[in-house]
């Protein structure tokens, strides 16, 4: 039996401070170097893949 996360939103990186999510955890960061970095480093720890939404903001997600 294979159980675990799928298919879901795991974080949300960005420098946008007005976005707001109750649901997904959202790092705040200062400039487009650190966004690149904290989303590398969380998308290691959470094996997930890191996609670019726009407006420099980043999200991990789990396929």
């Amino acid at each position: 039996m294979n159980i675990g996360i799928k298919h879901c939103v795991l974080a949300i990186v960005t420098t946008n401070k007005s976005i707001n999510c109750t649901t997904t955890p959202i790092f705040y960061v200062e400039n487009k170097e650190e966004l690149q970095g904290k989303a590398l480093a969380l998308s290691k720890c959470m094996m997930g893949m890191v996609h670019d939404v726009g407006d420099e903001t980043l999200i991990i997600v789990k396929h």
